[in-house]
């Protein structure tokens, strides 16, 4: 297998097309072109769905661009590792995260502080990505994740809050049971098409909700001035709960718990640099003592 026609493929799915693989690498379409269909041509199979609107490697093609991808850059971190001189890590992450993730930033602050040489991109998205197709080296995700071609690291369990501010009580009263909810101002994160209604102890609670977002900030301000009731991630609710600004609601029914998780798409073809940063944030959630007593 010829290995610069390889690389050509992988610049070409990474870059999702011929042209902005052209333009990154500065290889003509004409060759980027060449080159794949030559790869396609020894190993008999097509490699890549072209239509008018997009290029997007078939499923064979997933298969080899995430094998290859991870080959590839192995070489490159070698390369790397004897061009750097005083034997630290180089290269560049391509990362996902949350957006609400707030405290994440922390990590790769700190991250950046122990590897120098290592530069990140950082795509920050709710919506389910595909590690090989979006180009990521490694994503953090909330929740049971389901997939076949990517291994998810748990890093921990955590719930949900239920919060409210005293002056929510002046305001407007409190529910005595989660059932009262729907009448009562609440604020819910929510993307578009999610059904609104809270999960408590097991039991789904329908929600009229004043203001529906994607952004627990946003939610977390409007509790601590007293207008809603709203559901809050732990790290983000603990420092309010603990000055009292905020309280806990219906502690007793609790939402269910949660996994925070790592995905990445080859333990075997796993990166220096991808293996740094997963090492780096297991140890740093287990050193900060992160979500502990939060489930």
């Amino acid at each position: 297998m010829n290995l610069n026609s390889l690389n050509m493929f992988v610049l070409v799915v990474r870059h999702a097309g011929f042209s902005e693989a052209s333009r990154k690498a500065n290889i003509p379409v004409a060759t980027l072109s060449r080159n794949v269909n030559e790869l396609e041509a020894q190993l008999g199979i097509r490699l890549l769905e072209r239509t008018t609107r997009q290029i997007r490697p078939t499923r064979e093609g997933a298969v080899l661009y995430q094998f290859a991808a991870r080959g590839l850059d192995e070489i490159d971190a070698g390369r790397l590792a004897l061009i750097d001189a005083d034997g630290q890590l180089k290269g560049r992450l391509r990362l996902s995260i949350p957006g609400n993730l707030s405290f994440w930033w922390v990590l790769l602050r700190a991250f950046q502080r122990g590897y120098p040489n290592i530069s990140l991109d950082i795509f920050t998205t709710e919506r389910r990505i595909d590690l090989v197709e979006d180009g990521i080296d490694v994503a953090v995700r909330i929740g049971d994740l389901k997939t076949q071609t990517a291994i998810a690291r748990k890093i921990t369990e955590y719930r949900h809050v239920l919060v409210y501010a005293p002056a929510y009580v002046e305001k407007h009263g409190l529910p005595r049971h989660p059932k009262q909810l729907a009448a009562f101002p609440c604020g819910v994160w929510s993307s578009e098409h999610d059904n609104v209604s809270w999960n408590l102890a097991g039991k789904d609670y329908a929600l009229e909700p004043q203001v529906r977002v994607n952004d627990y900030a946003h939610l977390c301000m409007l509790a601590l001035g007293g207008d809603i009731i709203t559901e809050l991630p732990p790290l983000l609710a603990k420092p309010y709960l603990d000055s009292g600004e905020l309280l806990p609601l219906f502690s007793d029914q609790p939402f269910p718990r949660q996994s925070l998780n790592l995905l990445y798409p080859s333990r075997k073809y796993l990166s220096p640099l991808s293996r740094a940063y997963i090492d780096f944030a297991l140890e740093y959630c287990k050193r900060e003592g992160l979500f502990l007593n939060m489930v």
